[in-house]
């Protein structure tokens, strides 16, 4: 039997994990593939056992309840992916992931060796759970394809017409990629700061997927190694996304430090309002206008957050990439990072078309997380 109880006023629905070691030695198995998970009605449920030795299942609490579910042998049934990371070597050795509520992405060393400076993590909005990504890259493709071609032949308006249809730069009733990147942090990305300045990473070395759904990814990117104030440092990121979940779980360290060091981790800012731009101790919030607010009329909203609290949060102006319409990075500070220390925060955009209506509902989302991250599911596997 598992159990899963709420300790919180809330209602709760989210992915929650078991000792899968715990479930075998129950069940009497060594192996976990003719394990299955059901339900008060005897229905199995989605379940995934992960790299890190957890059984994974979607649960819904009420306040201050208890859910159990039935953990036995049978033959699992096919179920949907929720979830998943996939590499684009056309699109220059891009990383994306994605859930059923956004998609994001990592950049790659064939983008770096073209000499294009995108740093941080990009993020593409969706207006629909299935998973979309690899759909997306397919279409974009055929649109330059088809593009390139029309323009060979001197056909410029067909050129532009055929790019259009296709493109995930514009929304065709599924979401698209209108976040602009550059040179920054974009929503999310972890880096070292010297003084006051970030010293920005760019493209990941090694991509290496752990967990890949049906409702969790889980996947670890590994730099280059570079010069950092004298020192040969090498960064590591692990990513976690579930399914349902508006924030990514980032891991993060550094090898090669000598002596501690400030890492920072943000969001890119593009507009001075003040009011687009919200300070806590717990996380950056920020209201971003899209790489087009006239055509597009929404914003994207973004945040870093901290549920344990960050030593300090600040706005870095960039003066020299104004031209590219970045006011600064807002960041969170770590100091005195050590060598192979630990580091873990949180990530994660959305929008008007996926449950976020405004910023308001944005900062309630976030509040909420917080408050689920400090009253966790308390989950057990029990013998009746």
């Amino acid at each position: 039997m598992l159990s899963v109880r709420n300790t919180s006023d809330v209602q709760r629905h989210e992915i929650v994990a078991f000792d899968a070691s715990k479930v075998c030695k129950l069940l009497s198995v060594e192996g976990i593939e003719q394990i299955v998970v059901k339900d008060s009605y005897d229905q199995q449920l989605p379940r995934q056992f992960t790299h890190d030795g957890k059984l994974l299942v979607e649960v819904s609490v009420r306040p201050h309840g208890e859910a159990r579910f039935v953990v036995e042998t049978g033959v699992p049934k096919a179920f949907r992916r929720y979830v998943d990371s996939y590499l684009s070597h056309w699109r220059a050795d891009d990383v994306a992931w994605e859930n059923d509520l956004c998609i994001y992405r990592a950049y790659g060393p064939l983008l770096q060796r073209s000499g294009e400076k995108a740093f941080g993590f990009d993020v593409w909005v969706k207006s629909t759970e299935e998973l979309d990504a690899r759909r997306r890259y397919q279409l974009h493709r055929e649109a330059c394809e088809e593009r390139d071609q029309l323009r060979r032949k001197g056909q410029k308006v067909a050129a532009n017409a055929a790019y259009n249809s296709k493109s995930y730069h514009i929304d065709h009733g599924r979401g698209l990629d209108c976040y602009k990147v550059g040179p920054s942090l974009g929503c999310g990305a972890p880096a070292v700061m010297i003084g006051d300045s970030i010293v920005m990473p760019w493209a990941y070395k090694e991509y290496k997927v752990l967990d890949n759904g049906p409702l969790r990814v889980t996947f670890e990117l590994e730099y280059p190694k570079v010069i950092i104030d004298g020192q040969e440092v090498v960064e590591h990121r692990v990513i976690t996304l579930d399914k349902g979940s508006r924030f990514n779980r980032i891991l993060v360290w550094y090898d090669g430090f000598n002596r501690p060091m400030t890492a920072v981790s943000g969001v890119v800012v593009h507009t001075d309002n003040t009011a687009d731009l919200i300070f806590n101790k717990n996380y950056i919030a920020y209201c971003d206008p899209t790489d087009s607010p006239e055509r597009h009329n929404f914003q994207i909203y973004v945040a870093t957050i901290y549920p344990e609290g960050i030593d300090t949060t600040r706005l870095i102006r960039d003066a020299g990439h104004k031209k590219n319409g970045i006011v600064g990075n807002a960041v969170g500070i770590k100091n005195g990072i050590k060598s192979g220390e630990l580091w873990t925060y949180w990530f994660g955009a959305s929008w008007c078309r996926m449950g976020t209506a405004n910023q308001a509902e944005w900062l309630q989302q976030i509040q909420t997380f917080i408050d689920n991250q400090k009253a966790p599911l308390q989950t057990d596997v029990i013998e009746i």
